[in-house]
């Protein structure tokens, strides 16, 4: 095994890359030794994350092509999208916990899931550092969202949230532990925090980590497919379980779900591979992403 990079630490709690699980095009994959994250190594810069999300938007373009249409479903409010439907399971979770008031959707993009929420008696607010998709949010949904990051908008002052929803954002950051103590610094009394990200404990780990082994490191690509350049660091239960009580957060529920295949650009044997695998996900308790809603403590 090479020896891990020196500046590589773990974004949860900071200790020294030791244990190095994955090599592959552009990034090392690590363990970490003391609270078990999964992290990438090196990270790329803001102005290319940045670059990146734009691209996404308005061309679909990035190093996975089965995403190529997963951007698509995030521009139309309508009862046959799987994006509005799974954003009405989402709110109907958060709403059994603390019922519709001031809602912060932190990376909120396009504004649907805002909209959603506001039909079901939500006062919508919205962050985001992507200026393409926040436009939308205004022009086409007519919402009130901020342009930039999340903790510069958590320091001002008399910022108060009922609920403060973080769909696919956690595993973008590099502090993870600080957005979730900025959140519950602008949490009402009583209010809750609802996050999905990806399961790293998951079938797709599992079986590409296995391809990977077994041709001794020279099978990447699968690994490639989901561990992508965004993605600084992947949680477990466990792990995120662990980061919430870092940043004083209590877990209320926590469920594992399964990508939509209905948003991917797939060939009919991809689908049907990904399909078997997804059956054997839930067979085995290794489904690919995780809902997690949470509490101060």
């Amino acid at each position: 095994m090479s020896v891990p990079d020196r500046d590589a630490r773990c974004p949860v709690c900071g200790e020294p890359a030791s244990h190095l699980r994955y090599a592959i095009t552009r990034f090392r994959i690590y363990d970490c030794a003391r609270c078990s994250v999964v992290y990438l190594w090196p990270q790329i810069d803001d102005d290319e994350v940045r670059e990146l999300f734009e691209r996404l938007y308005t061309e679909g373009e990035g190093s996975v092509p089965e995403l190529a249409t997963y951007y698509d479903f995030t521009f139309r409010d309508a009862p046959d999208n799987p994006l509005v439907q799974r954003y009405e399971r989402w709110l109907a979770a958060i709403e059994r916990v603390r019922p519709p008031g001031r809602l912060l959707d932190v990376g909120c993009g396009t504004g649907l899931f805002l909209a959603v929420a506001r039909r079901r008696g939500w006062t919508p607010h919205g962050v985001d550092d992507c200026a393409v998709a926040t436009a939308h949010a205004r022009d086409h949904f007519g919402l009130e969202v901020w342009d930039g990051q999340f903790t510069d908008l958590a320091a001002r002052e008399g910022l108060r949230f009922d609920a403060i929803s973080m769909w696919d954002v956690i595993e973008h950051t590099r502090e993870p532990v600080g957005l979730l103590s900025a959140a519950r610094g602008v949490l009402a009394p009583g209010g809750v925090i609802a996050i999905s990200t990806p399961n790293q404990r998951s079938i797709l780990d599992a079986v590409a980590g296995l391809l990977y082994r077994a041709s001794l490191g020279r099978i990447t690509r699968p690994l490639e497919k989901f561990y992508i350049e965004q993605h600084f660091l992947y949680f477990s239960p466990k792990t995120l379980r662990a980061a919430l009580d870092r940043a004083s957060l209590e877990l209320v529920t926590l469920d594992r779900e399964l990508t939509d295949l209905r948003r991917l650009a797939l060939s009919l044997a991809e689908r049907a591979l990904l399909e078997a695998l997804f059956l054997a996900a839930r067979l085995t308790g290794l489904e690919n992403r995780l809902f997690a809603i949470a509490r101060s403590r």
